[in-house]
């Protein structure tokens, strides 16, 4: 997960767009009971569905909660607080009704893939993930009930990666696997946070964790051949030069926002940055 830093104020919409998903919200608070709140929601699903296209293009198409690509797939726009019900709640006296008032809020948005968002069991783990209706807070008394509560009170549990902190609390182990960047015994709250949501957006399913793996083999490949072209800089050999200068390259590509899996690409990168036999080598991928 990166940090996406957007200005929805900014972004150039359909004609007419933010006009309708106006009426729309008024037409929510207007509604008279829940279910003709969900009967607007139900006929006006491509309201939202029709900013896919821009979504997509703010992060290279990749999804925001995993990097992985989504060219030739099923892809969402995710509502990160739902829009019709919250699953922690529906088994208490009085289930939340949902976060109907921000069903056409284009800050709500976040483009996911789908084995992200939609409920599903990977068939390699038989781990069940994807966030669907789940929105978890760290304090259940604090969660909002209508249109005028602030929802900066709520604390919540996901990390959402338009929030530069909160992508701070993941990282990666060399297999592949995300997992929480504090521990459990000193931070316990942020350890909660990220690893709930490692769960919740399927970080660690099978095809993230094979990609992530077949991208080590590259680095490892490209820092070992920029290692040996390192060492020979000094013989003045043009082909030698260039050589170190295209696995620099490469390597800085796939740290780039753009790259898939970008975020495991630099964890994985950076241990190198302390190994003594590596000194210099990769100055070049940091600047």
């Amino acid at each position: 997960m990166r940090h996406l830093d957007i200005d929805f104020s900014q972004l150039e919409l359909p004609q007419g767009w933010r006009d309708k998903a106006q009426q729309l919200s008024d037409s929510l608070r207007d509604a008279k009971n829940e279910k003709q709140r969900s009967e607007i929601i139900n006929k006006n699903q491509d309201h939202w569905k029709v900013v896919k296209p821009l979504l997509a293009s703010l992060f290279n198409y990749k999804c925001w909660y995993t990097e992985a690509p989504q060219q030739g797939t099923d892809v969402d726009v995710d509502h990160f607080r739902p829009k019709k019900r919250v699953q922690e709640t529906l088994s208490t006296v009085t289930p939340h009704e949902g976060y109907w008032w921000l069903a056409f809020c284009l800050q709500n948005y976040r483009y996911s893939c789908i084995v992200a968002n939609r409920r599903r069991i990977d068939v390699v783990t038989g781990v069940t993930g994807g966030k669907a209706d789940h929105f978890p807070l760290c304090d259940e008394s604090k969660r909002a009930q209508t249109p005028d509560c602030d929802l900066e009170d709520e604390q919540a549990v996901l990390l959402d990666p338009l929030k530069a902190t909160d992508v701070q609390l993941l990282q990666f182990k060399p297999d592949g696997e995300a997992m929480p960047r504090f521990s459990k015994e000193k931070h316990a709250r942020k350890f909660m946070r990220a690893d709930q949501s490692i769960v919740f957006y399927n970080l660690n399913h099978s095809d993230f964790v094979r990609c992530r793996i077949e991208l080590r083999n590259k680095i490892d490949k490209d820092v070992s051949a920029a290692k040996r072209y390192f060492n020979k800089l000094e013989t003045g050999d043009a082909d030698n030069d260039l050589a170190y200068e295209q696995a620099i390259y490469r390597l800085c590509k796939m740290r780039s926002k753009e790259a898939p899996f970008s975020s495991f690409c630099i964890a994985y990168m950076d241990e190198f940055m302390h190994k003594p036999e590596y000194e210099g080598v990769l100055d070049a991928v940091y600047l």
